[in-house]
Parts: C-alpha cells; sequence; structure tokens
C-alpha cells in the first residue's frame, strides 16, 4: 500500500526557510520525500539558507530531494512573481507552499510607530497574499497543490502581552486562510494554516525564561512546542493523509490554549 504521508515526487516552497522554524519545516519536508525550495529575504540571511540547503542535501537513500535556496523581498511585488518563476523552473512546477516568512516584535500600542506596524503586516499578510496569489496558477496544474499558513495561537487568544499588532497580523492570516480555502477548493487546492504555541529555543530561554515556565506550568502536556512538532504538522497537511481537509486552523500548543 501507498504510504498516505510521502510527499516523494512533490515540490515545495518554504518562505522563511532560512530561520529557525523555517529550517525545521524545510527538515521535516524533505524527510517525507519532497523536493525544497526555500526563500530568504536578504542579504544578512544568506549564510543561513545555504547553511541549511548543504543539510537537506545531506538527505540520501530513497529521498533524493532536490533543493534550493532563492533570495526575495515579500514584500515587493516583482520579486515574489520572480520567485514562483525560479521555483517552477528548477522544478518543473510547484505542489505545496508554505507561508512561513514573519517577524514579532513586542510594543505597547500607544508608542508603536506606524512604520512598526506596516512592517507587521507587510511580511505577516501582504506577503503571504502575494505568494498564495502568484502560487495558484502553478498549483492549480498539481495533483492536489497544497498552501499551508504559519499563523500563532497568538490570533486565537490575547498574547504574552504588548502584542496587539502582531496578534492582529495572525488573526487576518486565519481569516485569509479560511476564505481563500473556499475560494480555490474548485481548483483542487487545500488551504489550511498551523498555529503554534510557543516554541522551544536556546534562545527563549536565555531571553525569556519566566515565560518559558509559565507556559510549561499551563499547557496541559507540560512542556514547549518543538519546531519538530510544527514541521511533522506541516508535513501532514501536505499529505494524502489530510486530502479531506481544508480551511482549518490546527493549533499545535501542548493544550495551553485549553487552559
Amino acid at each position: 500500500m501507498n504510504n498516505p504521508f510521502s510527499l516523494v515526487g512533490k515540490r515545495a516552497l518554504v518562505t522563511g526557510g532560512s530561520g529557525n522554524l523555517g529550517r525545521g519545516i524545510s527538515h521535516a519536508l524533505a524527510r517525507a520525500g519532497a523536493s525544497v525550495a526555500i526563500s530568504y529575504m536578504g542579504s544578512r540571511s544568506r549564510d543561513r539558507a545555504e547553511q541549511t540547503v548543504n543539510e537537506l542535501r545531506q538527505y540520501g537513500g530513497s529521498i533524493k530531494a532536490e533543493v534550493e535556496a532563492f533570495q526575495a523581498d515579500l514584500r515587493k511585488e516583482e520579486d515574489v512573481q520572480n520567485l514562483m518563476r525560479q521555483v517552477v523552473g528548477k522544478f518543473g512546477g510547484l505542489d505545496i507552499l508554505v507561508n512561513n516568512s514573519g517577524v514579532f516584535s513586542q510594543s505597547l500600542q500607544e508608542k508603536l510607530s506606524l512604520e512598526s506596524w506596516r512592517e507587521i503586516f507587510d511580511i505577516n499578510v501582504q506577503g503571504l497574499f502575494l505568494c498564495s496569489r502568484e502560487a495558484v496558477p502553478f498549483l492549480r496544474k498539481a495533483d492536489g497543490g497544497v498552501i499551508i499558513n504559519i499563523a500563532s495561537i497568538n490570533a486565537l487568544h490575547p498574547g504574552f502581552g504588548e502584542t496587539a499588532h502582531y496578534d492582529a497580523s495572525k488573526g487576518a492570516v486565519t481569516a485569509y486562510t479560511k476564505s481563500l480555502a473556499v475560494e480555490i477548493a474548485k481548483e483542487g487546492i487545500r488551504v489550511n494554516a498551523v498555529a503554534p504555541g510557543l516554541i522551544d529555543s536556546a534562545d527563549l530561554r536565555a531571553s525569556a525564561k519566566e515565560l518559558a515556565e509559565m507556559y510549561e506550568s499551563r499547557a496541559p502536556l507540560g512542556r514547549l512546542v518543538t519546531i519538530d512538532n510544527v514541521g511533522n504538522t506541516v508535513v501532514f497537511l501536505s499529505s494524502d493523509a489530510a486530502s479531506a481537509i481544508t480551511g482549518e486552523i490546527l493549533t499545535v500548543d501542548c493544550g495551553y490554549l485549553l487552559t
């Protein structure tokens, strides 16, 4: 029997693939057999993108996935259009788009500049829209195209303080996911979102120890979310195992929102 979780022969694009979460998602997709393109924003991310590509190329055996990195400023329409052309030119098509690229910041709203508000929405919402719009013509040609948007539990519940602007951007992501899912279902394209809770990392433990400990104490599973938890969820939603799932916001938070 065929493995419904296999992504062998599938071609995926992960935006923001040079960051910690994007790297983890890319690894998960490659382990499942997909060829993976990652995008990165600027020259400061180039080294991390190249490192991720080299890591993914080490997968061998039956996987034999192609991997490539492309630079694109997702706030710019022309850059996104060029990104899609490059990815499709390299891999011959596109089956999976993971809109992972995003930024986070904290500020009291009365002190938040308009520039900071626009930056959050330009990347977290406008970039996601542009990538989705430009990917649809290619996903339409795929055998069951998939868009997965990375949201946040902050879209579903007030965040951890001074994050109203970030929470609003992720709320827009969840609303867009549901509406787009209905709009393009007839094209054979599924659209879902993953809403992670607080993701464990050494940086988080160092800079926000009290927040991490609070989360662990409240989450029913007693721990933070791992990058692999999110990556494996993306693989599931990308696979035939999730062929009847669209328009869903899948929470991955170790049960935190239950409390």
